[in-house]
């Protein structure tokens, strides 16, 4: 790699298109354009010449004029490197390769020609055997793979693939279906839960899971408490007992109808006892659970995962996943996927690499994305945002509509509740757009232009940028700060903003899914409520959760987040769709509630 920077360097100091053709230059002059000495100049040259990258013909006698040729262009070059270090599985050089060295749009297009065809689904030889492997970029990287702290689409979404909970929902019925656990008892009060496992269920190092794992890793979620995303899950549990190796029994404080869907979320999934206890720091880089995959690999570049041939459900079809980590820079150069999706587009309507011309080959599906952007004001800090003039002059600011029409993309419909299909119907508007009334209103409470800082999680949220663009247009200074996805999972971070504006992905789980945005301990929503109103909302819950009638709990919970919205603590913005592209080689291709394409179900047909 050394000697590779030097070419670079030395090419870079010589006019463009000059490949063949010999260029008089001295000892002195690369020494001074190689910042060396002419005797290391020369072991260099030796060596560039051994590679045959260059052709040196010296001059005779010192200081007079040699001859130097470039045999193979820069292009070619980091071309040619970065497919040999990829082929080597050395994806961190590959990457810092294009960093250091691939300044330059020709250099960049050259490579990301290259590494955009690396991409996709494929049978890749391994070991004498062919392997269906599935390889896609992301421009964002995990954050946490941790069940206890599963807060992003991306992270639970491969939380899903590694671990297993006790039940599982079926989104389809609706019905809380057997998983870890084969079978389970509830006593009349709906206070006592006995759960028998199946047995002979191996976690990813071979140990088989007992009811001790289950006990170990409720507990765990109950002890972290509000550090955990989810630990409200575990607040109606009053005891745990660890009846045999195959049989656990739990009693609940109070009835809680929604107790075996907080089961099946991801956050309860079942963690190996010994594993997790021992080694909790890097649990969240490299976990293990019983899941139909297992993590191979997971650095600063590359997560790998491998279906677990000992899995106790149905084996995967696809063998291995891997997911790159491409610089951000990269996603405006080549094919727009977004950071969730193979295939996946959130924004144009490219093909990948190679697509082109050949559309009776590829696929594409479209559909809305369950969830909506949100606007969160920040009631616990004080400032404009906590006067609820302030707060509904923002609303009447933004105009829904001419946002979709003029940034276009995905993005579907104004926004009036969590899920597309709640939307207000009927020829009224869900909001109204009166920037007269909005400067009225913030007259009125005395607002004098005080800055306020909204907080987002990356530099090209064109939503968050156009808000800001017309509330300068009705007085409001609000200045966009960009935080890291980890930073925005701490409490503290969420305290400091004035305002948070995000995108919510929610499952089709409805009432359990509204329950958690108003629950979760570091979600944007209930950070922002004030303490007064979180109490206010813990007491409604807690009766929420007491009511077998379902038609009855979402009833409660619409007019628990209508009362939210006529105060305006947090704003509906849009609703989103997807659209996924994939190759007719690629079989059982569905998306998932997160905006996934589920890895267990897709497989491989080679010649398609």
């Amino acid at each position: 790699m050394q000697l590779l920077s030097h070419f670079f360097e030395l090419r870079a100091s010589f006019p463009h298109g000059v490949e063949q053709e010999p260029q008089p230059i001295t000892l002195d002059e690369l020494a001074d354009r190689l910042y060396c000495s002419t005797r290391n100049v020369k072991i260099l040259l030796k060596k560039m010449c051994e590679q045959e990258w260059i052709s040196w013909k010296p001059g005779r006698g010192r200081g007079n004029v040699s001859e130097l040729t470039f045999l193979v262009s820069a292009e070619d070059m980091i071309s040619k490197q970065a497919m040999a270090l990829a082929s080597q599985g050395d994806y961190k050089g590959t990457i810092e390769l294009i960093h250091q060295l691939g300044k330059g749009e020709a250099l960049q297009d050259s490579f990301i020609d290259w590494l955009f065809s690396f991409f996709g689904y494929r049978a890749v030889e391994y070991e004498e055997r062919y392997k269906d492997t599935l390889r896609f970029p992301v421009y964002k990287w995990l954050v946490s793979l941790d069940p206890a702290f599963s807060f992003f689409a991306f992270d639970s979404h491969l939380i899903n693939q590694i671990f297993d909970t006790l039940v599982q929902n079926n989104s389809q019925t609706m019905v809380i279906e057997p998983h870890l656990a084969h079978y389970w008892e509830i006593s009349e009060d709906g206070l006592h839960y006995t759960f028998y496992l199946r047995k002979g269920v191996l976690f990813h190092h071979g140990r088989e899971m007992t009811a001790h794992d289950v006990h170990y890793s409720i507990s765990r979620l109950k002890d972290l408490g509000l550090s955990a995303s989810q630990g409200w899950m575990t607040e109606t549990i009053e005891n745990m007992t660890v009846l045999n190796r195959s049989t656990i029994a739990i009693e609940l404080k109070q009835p809680n109808v929604l107790f075996l869907q907080q089961l099946a979320h991801s956050s309860l999934a079942i963690l190996p006892e010994e594993i997790c206890r021992d080694n909790e720091d890097i649990f969240g880089r490299m976990p293990i659970g019983t899941g139909p995959f297992r993590l191979e690999r997971n650095d600063d570049y590359i997560c790998k995962l491998r279906a677990f041939d000992s899995y106790f459900g149905v084996r995967p079809h696809l063998d291995q996943v891997e997911i790159w980590l491409l610089p951000p820079d990269l996603s405006e150069v080549g094919p727009s996927w977004d950071m969730v999706q193979v295939l996946c587009d959130h924004n144009n309507s490219r093909k990948p690499v190679g697509a082109v011309g050949k559309d009776s080959e590829w696929h594409q599906i479209e559909q809305s994305i369950l969830g909506c952007s949100l606007l969160t004001f920040n009631r616990s800090k004080k400032g404009p945002q906590q006067h609820p003039n302030f707060r509904k002059a923002i609303d009447l600011i933004i105009d829904r509509e001419r946002m979709i029409e003029e940034l276009g993309g995905f993005r579907e419909a104004p926004a009036s509740s969590f899920l597309p299909s709640l939307n207000q119907s009927g020829s009224e508007a869900p909001y109204r757009t009166d920037f007269a009334e909005a400067r009225r209103l913030l007259e009125e409470m005395g607002y004098r232009g005080e800055v306020l800082h909204m907080y987002i999680y990356s530099n090209h949220n064109e939503d968050a940028v156009w808000i800001c663009e017309q509330c300068a247009r009705a007085g409001i200074t609000i200045e966009l700060t960009t935080r890291s996805k980890s930073d925005m999972m701490n409490l503290s971070t969420i305290m400091e903003s004035d305002l948070i504006f995000y995108h919510i992905c929610m499952e089709s789980e409805y009432d359990l899914h509204i329950i958690q945005t108003l629950k979760q301990s570091n979600s944007y929503v209930r950070a922002h409520l004030g303490e007064q109103r979180m109490a206010w909302v813990d007491l409604e819950i807690d009766q929420i959760l007491q009511n077998p009638n379902r038609e009855e709990r979402i009833g409660k919970l619409h007019q628990l987040v209508e009362i939210l919205q006529e105060e305006k603590s947090f704003l509906f913005v849009l609703h989103r769709s997807q659209q996924t592209t994939y190759h007719d080689s690629i079989k059982g291709v569905s998306l998932n509630d997160l905006g996934w394409v589920d890895f267990r179900k897709i497989w491989f047909a080679p010649g398609g």
